[in-house]
């Protein structure tokens, strides 16, 4: 596939269905040969090529279909009752008079962020949304108004079978999504793969089976699966519903992978006034986004040969770079002359009549390469190369974490960019003792919940979430020189242990309690890094 198929693909959010996904959705939404199916995004008809074996000459299938080329694949796929009309969804829905009519509606919708959403689009199926009284916002993605067109084309028992990202489970701005499907689903059936569905994208999926009917609260099974060979032979009537109590407009549906006792514990932990959160004794704010780190971010030899090695001040932004709980001069020393990328390039203070000669060079040279019209850059007037938000934070957090989340330390004058988190501490507080209590299981198991997963292990906490975290009161002895060491060396289960112990039984904790926090954690951040 060439680059600008590629890119096309990614506009549209045209991640194709392997064919066993669609044959086994297909297969649980139609009951009847005589059903009205609809697929509002059939891309090149996988899902319309499986369920034209299933209707009948008195069934009918539509399947819409943006892109003409794909219409056109979909249409020679079909049979004599499949109808594919080249279209965008959400016009063709709002002078469509089918509303309630659809059977099964079933396929894979397009993930198309807000700002890549053509705008007559966009405001077509928000208004969907706000129709159905959701407010949509920046955060959302073209999947969620699909599902809420499928939910307005079924019928009063019709079937959705759609495949979806794991954001629904995740993410606080499908929160209200999840309300929306519990009130308009009385059966709802997840089932998720631990290892991942599309090869070529970071991207968590899971399959929405749901029975179309008005409740108050519906009866939602989870089925685990290891991939999707998993598919053959699943009996989901056997599948016993959850009883978790969640609320569906707050709790993230990750809980779902937890027994009713641990979603219990985390409840009390929450709710709990006398458990003090991050936000408590810190803020925490993104890192400097530089708008080309590559140009801005070098390593010494780097800007020694560019020249611009005197305008330069410390930043991380590597995890290899903070590996402990603290970080120190003579690590940042070590890193800058081994040559890692730990050095900003800061030139905010002069305007381009007062850039020394080698300074104004490596500007132009940007320049040359386009970089001042990168929408970051060029948003930065009068000069483009001027860094805002940079100052030196007490602590540092990883936002993108492989085994678990922590709070290192920072005893230099280094700053952080966006891949890394910036930790301010409160008037009195020691960032110290923050950062060797940050690895006990409270802690941890909540980012598990608060945070959202990627494909290929990664959690990830956004600043909001992460000062949201639980955390220990800081009248502890922890001695950070050990706990630090026993993080260097990888000894992850001893450093909770004994942070545990020290921090979490005062707090009134049980021994009992620590351990189901350490199996809540061990188990989501298990099944986090087999993908």
């Amino acid at each position: 596939m060439g680059k600008s198929t590629q890119q096309e693909w990614k506009l549209r959010g045209a991640y194709y269905t392997p064919p066993a996904i669609a044959e086994f959705l297909t297969n649980w939404a139609i009951r009847n040969p005589t059903d009205k199916i609809l697929e509002p995004s059939c891309g090149d008809g996988t899902f319309i090529e499986a369920a034209s074996k299933l209707i009948g000459e008195d069934g009918a299938i539509t399947g819409i279909e943006i892109a003409p080329k794909e219409a056109k694949l979909a249409s020679d796929k079909g049979s004599s009752n499949t109808t594919i009309i080249c279209d965008d969804a959400f016009s063709w829905w709002a002078s469509c008079k089918d509303r309630g009519k659809y059977d099964a509606v079933i396929g894979n919708p397009p993930f198309i962020r807000y700002q890549d959403f053509r705008r007559e689009q966009r405001e077509l199926a928000l208004g969907l949304m706000v129709e159905e009284g959701l407010k949509p916002s920046k955060l959302t993605n073209a999947w969620m108004p699909f599902v809420v067109l499928a939910t307005q084309a079924l019928n009063e028992g019709g079937r959705l079978a759609f495949v979806l990202p794991a954001e629904l489970f995740q993410v606080g701005y499908a929160a209200q999504l999840r309300e929306y499907l519990t009130r308009k689903y009385d059966n709802i059936h997840l089932i998720c793969f631990k290892k991942r569905v599309f090869a070529q994208i970071q991207q968590e999926t899971i399959l929405v089976l749901g029975t179309r009917k008005q409740c108050k609260s519906s009866n939602i099974r989870l089925t685990d699966l290891e991939d999707i060979e998993g598919l053959t032979g699943i009996e989901l009537k056997r599948s016993k519903p959850i009883r978790s109590g969640l609320n569906h407009g707050q709790d993230k549906w990750t809980q779902y992978y937890l027994t009713n006792r641990e979603v219990g514990l985390l409840r009390e932990l929450r709710t709990s006034l006398d458990i003090p959160r991050i936000s408590d004794y810190a803020d925490v704010n993104v890192g400097i986004v530089t708008g080309r780190n590559a140009f801005f971010v070098m390593d010494r030899e780097s800007a020694k040969r560019s020249e611009v090695y005197e305008w330069c001040v410390p930043i991380v932004g590597r995890s290899y770079q903070i590996p402990g709980l603290k970080f120190t001069t003579n690590e940042l020393d070590g890193l800058t002359y081994n040559n890692s990328r730990v050095l900003l390039l800061k030139l905010d203070h002069l305007t381009r009549s007062s850039l020394p000669t080698e300074a104004l060079a490596y500007i132009e040279a940007g320049e040359a390469e386009g970089l001042h019209r990168g929408y970051k850059c060029k948003i930065r007037l009068p000069a483009w190369w001027k860094i805002p938000s940079w100052w030196i934070p007490d602590g540092f957090m990883l936002r993108q974490i492989h085994l678990a989340p922590k709070i290192v330390a920072n005893d230099t004058t280094a700053t952080a960019t966006d891949t890394v988190h910036r930790v301010r501490a409160h008037l009195g507080v020691d960032i110290k003792q923050m950062a060797s209590a940050s690895v006990n299981s409270l802690t941890l198991s909540f980012a598990e919940v608060c945070g959202r997963s990627y494909g290929g292990g990664v959690l990830e906490l956004e600043p909001r979430e992460a000062i949201s975290l639980p955390f220990p009161r800081l009248d502890h002895e922890l001695d950070i020189q050990e706990v630090d060491r026993l993080t260097r060396e990888s000894r992850l289960s001893e450093v909770i242990e004994m942070v545990d112990d020290e921090v979490l039984t005062p707090m009134g904790i049980t021994s009992v309690q620590s351990s189901m926090l350490r199996n809540i954690w061990m188990k989501l951040a298990s099944r986090r890094q087999q993908r």
